[in-house]
């Protein structure tokens, strides 16, 4: 059973395998193993894997594998999202599975009306195991970057439904998560996470008048020294363009003549720029 299912699973990374697996009844029979009580761990990470991806790819699957919260896989989902300790594989392959079927709208509308679930993936951006945080805000940032935030929806139907709730999840409740570990978390490859999804949340003028008032945000976006990591650095240069790009029109309202220029300078140069006087600044501290 093994073989076979890392043999699909090895299909099911690429779309042309994924649109072969959703073909007539073979979901449901690998669904059959998440309720087989000796199937083995391993296996039952590749179904749930694999699944999302073929839900990812055939959204018209969910009718029959996510009917309801008690289907075999949202019950699994829900279980590996509940795990605990140091080995994080389980979590991460719940929260990358969320992300997958949650790309559709159908998918998303499923989890946000499931706030037990939804709260502990948002729980799981401020772990204290690394993996985990940064699976967390990775997983999240796949489900926002193709979905404007609300003030950029023309025309608001029952489809954009799903992704305004997404956008006022993500204002109220996970922004604060993400600023928490930027202040707090000195790790570059949780930090490089953390910029990445804090320049998504900005295209967002509710949650950029959030971030921007914010002095701790402020001091980090105008520390220079602040990402030692090339990745990371890259990360919080491109959230200074992302915030200038979408807020341009009322952000010297908040910020003094001279941070924004210093702001705006800093968009147009590289992720490794240092302005002179902070160049100099470090210099002094090094000497």
């Amino acid at each position: 059973k093994m073989v076979s299912v890392e043999l699909m699973d090895s299909l099911g990374s690429f779309p042309a395998g994924q649109d072969f697996l959703s073909r007539e009844g073979v979901p449901e029979q690998l669904a059959l193993n998440l309720t087989d009580p000796m199937c083995d761990d391993s296996v039952r990470l590749c179904v749930v894997r694999l699944l999302s991806f073929i839900i990812r790819r055939n959204p018209t699957t969910m009718a029959k594998l996510l009917p309801g919260r008690e289907s075999p896989l949202a019950q699994t989902i829900a279980g590996m999202l509940e795990t605990s300790g140091s080995e994080s594989t389980e979590r991460l392959t719940a929260m990358n599975a969320w992300a997958n079927i949650s790309l559709h709208a159908t998918g998303l509308a499923f989890f946000l009306q499931w706030e037990g679930r939804l709260n502990t993936i948002l729980g799981h951006v401020s772990s204290m195991n690394n993996e985990v945080c940064k699976g967390a805000m990775a997983a999240w940032s796949l489900v926002l970057e193709d979905r404007p935030p609300p003030s950029q929806i023309v025309e608001v139907g029952t489809e954009e439904a799903p992704a305004m709730m997404l956008w006022e999840i993500a204002e109220r409740r996970l922004l604060p998560a993400v600023v928490k570990n930027l202040q707090f978390k000195p790790f570059p490859d949780v930090r490089f996470h953390a910029w990445n999804l804090l320049a998504l949340l900005v295209q967002s003028r509710a949650a950029a008048q959030i971030v921007v008032p914010s002095q701790e945000v402020r001091d980090l976006m105008l520390d220079f020294t602040s990402e030692l990591d090339s990745q990371a650095r890259i990360a919080k240069h491109d959230f200074v363009k992302a915030l200038l790009r979408h807020n341009d029109q009322w952000l010297a309202a908040f910020l003094d003549e001279k941070v924004m220029k210093v702001v705006e300078e800093y968009a147009r140069q590289s992720a490794h720029w240092v302005p002179r006087t902070a160049a100099v600044s470090v210099g002094q501290e090094a000497a």
